[in-house]
């Protein structure tokens, strides 16, 4: 039976669940309010009969004893006034004894135990009958003696009489100490109600503190966890480790429904990953063959016209070596454009480990290769660095920095005094290298175009390159994280901002 419940709770959804622990937490609020009513009700009740019942009982009992001394103090006035008329006295104690009677019928009536049945319940339940007969037995002495004294007047002795008289006071004694002693019970039924009150309240607190608990349990254990533990492995997902596995999840509820999907989606990544990596090797392997099969006809190309530009330069025919110089032209800006796009794929599918390195001393370095190379006259370069180390892969961040600076020698060298600054700052937690030059500008609506692969704002007879310089930066950025962004107006010069994330992650 409890597997089958248990199996029966575990196949619920979240919302059934929390749909059952919140009607549990109501049903104990509104018997927890419902049972405190009913004992304060029965608390009410008792206070109520103790108004209406005890004390009226114990004030009449009072009454109907002071009518007994009224007639004791009859009869002895009687003996100490010999001058007193017996009719006179016949009619005071006859007054006194018919209002007792009258009000001990009352009292049998309307206030003895037995008249009421939650009252003798109460002496049942305390094994107390012994007080109901006692009152009783006092109610039937006391009728008794009444009738006596009121049948036997004329014929009674004032010694007699008094005897009746004390026998009537003493039932009364009796019945008010019965009434006394019942009075006391009903205090204890009283105390004994508060008491079981307070116990269902307490127990129903407890209860509800432990409804409570088992519904924030069930909350943590069956959402909050494995919620964490879903997210957890989502987010090593979306760092592209494939290899993280979701946990199964027993019921069938929403995070149930959640990791079976998960765990599906995951597989789907798997089997679309390992045909991606296949076919970006074939890709690879195919885009080497096709470089290598271009590059050997370019070479003989190049080579044989190198050598009909050296032949026909001793004619002196210019169409023909204007014609050759094109042909040697295109065919080494061709190969450019193959070295080029070979270096982008293999730095696209490159995997860069980071590490921190002096990224002063790495563009010193630059600096120094590409100035001693070139046959043209430098421009003058400004390095002004705040920072010296930097969070990334040397070699591309080389790479990056080398083709921005190229870009800047390039279209400043038409200017009258070329000058290149690169400088760097930290802010807001990020690294940004900036190389900013003096030359031609664009306009920033074509920014997104000269990022592109192959993309050119300017005819390879303006100036020199393979359109995949930028395109390589950008890649290099991706790759760290980070972003390149530029700022560049007509004949003002460019901006290149490098953006790093500051400090290893």
């Amino acid at each position: 039976m409890n597997r089958s419940l248990t199996g029966w709770f575990r196949h619920l959804s979240i919302g059934q669940k929390l749909l059952i622990s919140f009607g549990l937490i109501l049903g104990l609020l509104a018997l927890s309010l419902t049972a405190l009513l009913f004992y304060l009700a029965r608390i009410n009740s008792y206070v109520d009969r103790h108004k209406r019942i005890t004390v009226p009982a114990i004030v009449t009992a009072a009454n109907m004893r002071r009518e007994a001394y009224d007639i004791k103090l009859a009869l002895h006035s009687s003996t100490e006034r010999i001058s007193s008329e017996p009719s006179e006295l016949r009619s005071r104690v006859e007054r006194h004894t018919s209002e007792l009677s009258r009000t001990l019928t009352l009292y049998k009536g309307t206030h003895a135990a037995r008249t009421h049945p939650v009252l003798y319940g109460m002496l049942t339940d305390h094994d107390r009958l012994d007080l109901a007969e006692q009152e009783d037995r006092a109610i039937e002495d006391i009728g008794e003696a009444l009738r006596t004294l009121a049948t036997q007047l004329d014929q009674l002795k004032t010694a007699d009489a008094d005897r009746l008289t004390t026998r009537v006071t003493q039932g009364l004694d009796q019945l008010m100490d019965a009434h006394t002693q019942i009075d006391i019970e009903m205090k204890h039924e009283g105390d004994r109600l508060v008491g079981r009150a307070r116990l269902i309240a307490l127990s129903l607190a407890l209860l509800l503190g432990v409804v409570i608990a088992v519904t924030y349990a069930l909350a943590a254990t069956r959402i909050a966890r494995p919620l964490r533990a879903l997210a957890a492995t989502a987010d090593r997902v979306a760092h592209h480790d494939l290899s993280a596995q979701f946990p199964s999840w027993p019921t069938r509820d929403e995070v149930g429904t959640l990791a079976g999907s998960l765990t599906t989606m995951l597989e789907s990544l798997r089997e679309h990953s390992t045909s991606l990596f296949r076919k970006t090797k074939e890709l690879e392997a195919f885009t080497y063959s096709i470089a290598h099969d271009l590059k050997g006809p370019l070479r003989e190309i190049e080579g044989f016209s190198s050598l009909l530009e050296k032949q026909f330069s001793e004619t002196g025919d210019h169409e023909v070596r204007h014609h050759i110089g094109v042909i040697r032209q295109s065919a080494l800006r061709l190969t450019h454009m193959i070295d080029a796009l070979l270096k982008y794929s293999r730095l696209e599918q490159q995997a860069l480990p980071k590490q921190w390195f002096n990224v002063r001393e790495m563009i010193t370095s630059l600096l120094n290769d590409r100035m001693s190379s070139t046959q043209q006259p430098a421009p003058a370069i400004h390095v002004e660095l705040t920072f010296d180390d930097l969070y990334g892969e040397p070699v591309s961040i080389r790479q990056a920095v080398a083709n921005l600076l190229d870009n800047a020698v390039k279209f400043s060298r038409n200017r009258p005094k070329p000058d290149i600054r690169i400088d760097g700052m930290r802010n807001n937690g990020e690294c940004i290298v900036r190389i900013t030059d003096n030359g031609i500008g664009f306009e920033l609506a074509q920014t997104d175009k000269i990022f592109g692969l192959f993309e050119r704002l300017h005819g390879p007879h303006e100036y020199e390159g393979t359109g995949v310089g930028l395109a390589i930066v950008r890649l290099v950025m991706d790759k760290h994280g980070g972003r390149v962004t530029v700022e560049s107006a007509p004949e003002r010069g460019s901006t290149f901002s490098l953006v790093f994330p500051q400090g290893a992650s």
